[in-house]
């Protein structure tokens, strides 16, 4: 059965975390022979690239030729929309982080399965109040057919690859790869050297520093992986780490070392091609996107096939908490904020509503102050200037005087 699928995301700009999750899935879902539509609240150049190939990307919930068989929901807001847009159409959520403000799950009766892709962000929604019984994983998944094949891995590593959007701990990394005499390449936001095509890149080297989705492509693709980034360091990924480490999706909640130059050295002390290529096998047979796929696609159907009673109060209700919460008002506390303040760190501190008001009228205040003390000593010059006049009028001779006006007129 042939389904209208409308994938929800905050962006679709470069090629982020879910960005690359929608374009997989978009193109998977069109090789099965589905519609995916994909709403996005910023477009880009991704979005463009991928009109180009024939996908449908659109900036607005209701921009759709076709009414969606099933809402697929990614972030807080576009997820929220696209239910409001879509009225009696059941939905998923998929949460992807488990801190990041417009990751939360929108309180919706129409959103009728709740997914995470690891173990923390399942912590996250359980703690943000949906029932636990409710949560399920579903893990990242690697597009195996895009990964090129490579070589096998030498006894040895030679070349190491550092791919990722921090820099704070590309220093250590240096140290460590250059004291085990391994070549370094970096790429990503923090080295500021962006690639569009990172599983060629895996295929070239050894050794490769990720975490979370960078990661698993490059253990799928057969390299070696260090699981580190700037906020820790995991270790050499083996066999046993990965199948303990792959419901966290090899991301922050395992990062239990710093990533300083010792600790890097020795996980790449541990290297073994055997257990990194054991480590690979066991990526490629759990993260498999087709895998994704049929499970999402089994998703699809159980929605579709469930009573979903039209229950307008409590859509309404819904929407009416989301707009009371997401929406600019003065409590400066509520998620509105903390997403601005996420996606645009250049924002001031948080400050009372007022404060941005009072600022301009101290700065008023203060230019005033200077004027008057201007004009003060303007004042205090004048008056002096006045008695000097009258005791050159008292105390000199009315000849005299007129001679020297004379004399000055003339020069």
């Amino acid at each position: 059965m042939s389904l209208t699928i409308l994938l929800t995301n905050i962006a679709l700009v470069a090629r982020s975390g879910t960005e690359v999750v929608v374009e997989q899935l978009a193109d998977g879902l069109r090789r099965r022979g589905h519609r995916p539509v994909v709403y996005a609240q910023q477009l880009g150049p991704l979005a463009e690239e991928m009109r180009r190939r024939g996908h449908l990307v659109i900036a607005t919930p209701q921009g759709l030729p076709w009414r969606p068989d099933v809402i697929h929901g990614h972030h807080t807001a576009p997820t929220m929309a696209a239910l409001a847009a879509h009225p009696g159409v059941p939905a998923l959520f998929l949460c992807h982080d488990a801190s990041s403000a417009f990751d939360a799950a929108p309180p919706h009766p129409r959103l009728r399965r709740i997914f995470a892709v690891d173990e923390r962000c399942r912590a996250r929604l359980v703690a943000e109040g949906v029932p636990a019984g409710q949560v399920a994983l579903l893990r990242n998944a690697v597009e195996l057919g895009r990964i090129p094949p490579r070589p096998p891995l030498p006894a040895q590593p030679a070349r190491a690859l550092v791919l990722s959007k921090h820099a704070a701990h590309l220093p250590a990394l240096r140290q460590a790869c250059a004291a085990a005499g391994l070549e370094l390449t970096e790429y990503g936001a923090g080295p500021g050297r962006m690639t569009d095509q990172p599983e060629a890149l895996f295929a070239e080297v050894d050794l490769v520093f990720a975490t979370a989705r960078t990661a698993l492509e490059a253990a799928a693709a057969g390299a070696g992986v260090v699981v580190c980034d700037a906020r820790g360091c995991a270790g050499f990924l083996t066999q046993a780490r990965a199948a303990a480490w792959l419901p966290w999706n090899l991301g922050a909640g395992i990062l239990a070392q710093p990533t300083d130059a010792a600790q890097v050295a020795a996980a790449i002390a541990e290297w073994s091609a055997p257990e990194a290529t054991a480590a690979s096998a066991l990526v490629r047979t759990h993260c498999d996107l087709e895998a994704m796929l049929d499970q999402l696609e089994t998703t699809y159907r159980e929605l579709l096939a469930e009573p979903l009673p039209a229950d307008p109060l409590a859509e309404a209700a819904a929407v009416g908490a989301f707009i009371s919460a997401w929406t600019p008002h003065f409590d400066l506390t509520a998620p509105w904020r903390r997403l601005a303040e996420q996606v645009a760190p250049a924002l001031p501190p948080l400050q009372a509503p007022l404060e941005p008001w009072a600022m301009a009228v101290r700065a008023d205040v203060a230019a005033l102050g200077e004027k008057i003390d201007a004009l003060e000593g303007l004042q205090r010059q004048a008056g002096l200037a006045a008695t000097l006049r009258r005791l050159w009028r008292a105390t000199t001779p009315v000849a005299l005087r007129a001679w020297l006006f004379r004399l000055r007129q003339r020069g």
